[in-house]
């Protein structure tokens, strides 16, 4: 969950002395995801620059040609003044409330299919494709501290506080997700504290009595991707690490946990059986046909989503690979361009790229990789991607400010926005939900 801080957006902030409502934190993959579909079904939207108000730009576009050393000291002070929320503002923490910020998105309309379930690109691409909404199964909250990113002791004391205005209730459960590795820029500043849902909420429940067309489909992702966690009270749990080249054993044995661990799914990729199992009765109470979509790792549903742009008619000479939450569906969309998504820019999505694309080769290969902050052990360089993906590769950020550009999703958001105009359809490509069922059953 790297990149997201404007320091403009901070000073705004401090100035006014606001306290932000508990909503979903803009930046990781759930509400990126959410965002990228609705603007690609037509509701508004800025795409990659949805969290970076325009008047940010001048400042970022100046900030990127300060020293590294320069432009690291006033996003880690950006992060230490707005990243999150005070812990006063989890009182009353609504959790209908909290998912029907995604639901408001999405135009007033019906819709021929509603995908449900565990987030990813994968999932948001395929979404957009088949004109589906996407309601995620989980939202990410912030609670503001100063820490030392190595001191877990500390990272949970934030919790413990934030968990008691919380209370799940058997509705929901909360992960506290601690990786001081891949986020170490973030958990010096914030707890991030995942809210995972167990059972529909009546925000979903509404929208989809509302919204889906007579005969449609839901549609369930269903991520099974496993990481060990440990139970720190009644529906709260701990995930220390998460998905990318380092192993959960490394950093177990790095950080130990407070107590034992047990075999769940992973924080952020997820889906809850609980979740699952309301999901099918409320199908069935309805009469609603209910199609499933497995995954055991997110980018199960990545290669999916590439497999259902191909089927719909997309470009065979082009992919776009995308990371993270440095994605844009309308662009692919409208494009026909199929998208390939990486869940970050470490070395396991390096080598799942490249088996990928040994397996489809395709002449052009377009790469969009996420910024970072805090380069991770495990994180692969322009050089390595460039090596592996050889010849064909057109790389869509500014080498000579990266990893660290700030300035990154404006600049990446007007290079697609120029190529859409080349290459854009009469008609966004599309793909029916009875489409995608004959796809999976070959």
């Amino acid at each position: 969950m790297k990149w997201v801080l404007l320091v403009a957006v901070v000073g705004a902030m401090v100035v006014a002395g606001q306290l932000p409502g508990v909503k979903p934190l803009p930046f990781d993959s759930a509400a990126r995801g959410v965002g990228e579909v609705a603007r690609a079904l037509g509701g508004p939207g800025r795409g990659l620059r949805d969290p970076y108000p325009e008047a940010a730009r001048p400042f970022l576009a100046l900030l990127r040609h300060a020293p590294s050393p320069v432009r690291h000291a006033v996003i880690q002070w950006g992060m230490s003044h707005a990243l999150g929320y005070p812990l006063q503002a989890l009182a009353g923490f609504d959790l209908d409330a909290f998912f029907a910020e995604y639901t408001r998105r999405y135009p007033e309309r019906r819709y021929p299919a509603i995908v449900l379930g565990s987030p990813g690109g994968g999932v948001a691409h395929l979404a957009a494709l088949l004109n589906a909404p996407f309601l995620p199964v989980c939202g990410l909250v912030g609670v503001r501290h100063q820490m030392n990113p190595d001191d877990l002791g500390a990272y949970l004391g934030t919790a413990h506080e934030a968990v008691e205005h919380l209370h799940p209730d058997g509705r929901f459960e909360v992960i506290v997700h601690y990786d001081p590795i891949h986020d170490r820029d973030l958990v010096a500043h914030a707890c991030l504290i995942r809210v995972r849902l167990l059972a529909l909420p009546e925000a979903y429940r509404k929208f989809i009595r509302d919204h889906l067309a007579p005969g449609g489909t839901l549609i369930l992702a269903e991520g099974t991707y496993p990481w060990p966690q440990a139970a720190l009270g009644p529906g709260v749990w701990l995930q220390v690490g998460g998905l990318g080249g380092i192993s959960p054993e490394e950093y177990l044995a790095r950080y130990p946990p407070p107590g034992p661990l047990s075999p769940r799914r992973e924080s952020e990729w997820g889906c809850p059986e609980g979740f699952t199992q309301d999901l099918h009765a409320f199908a069935q109470a309805e009469g609603l046909l209910l199609v499933e979509i497995p995954a055991d790792h997110p980018t199960g549903h990545s290669e999916l989503a590439y497999r259902a742009y191909r089927a719909a008619g997309a470009r065979e000479d082009v992919v776009l690979l995308d990371c993270f939450t440095t994605m844009d569906a309308r662009f692919c969309k409208r494009t026909g361009i199929p998208p390939l998504h990486l869940p970050f820019g470490t070395q396991d999505a390096l080598a799942f790229a490249r088996r990928f694309l040994g397996d489809h080769p395709v002449g052009q290969k377009i790469l969009v990789l996420h910024p970072t902050y805090a380069a991770p052990p495990d994180w692969a360089s322009i050089g390595e991607w460039r090596e592996s993906l050889g010849d064909g590769l057109s790389i869509l950020v500014d080498e000579r400010y990266w990893p660290d550009d700030p300035y990154a999703p404006f600049a990446v958001a007007a290079e697609l926005a120029r190529l859409e105009g080349e290459w854009g359809r009469a008609e966004p490509l599309a793909l029916s939900a009875s489409e995608l069922v004959r796809l999976l059953a070959r």
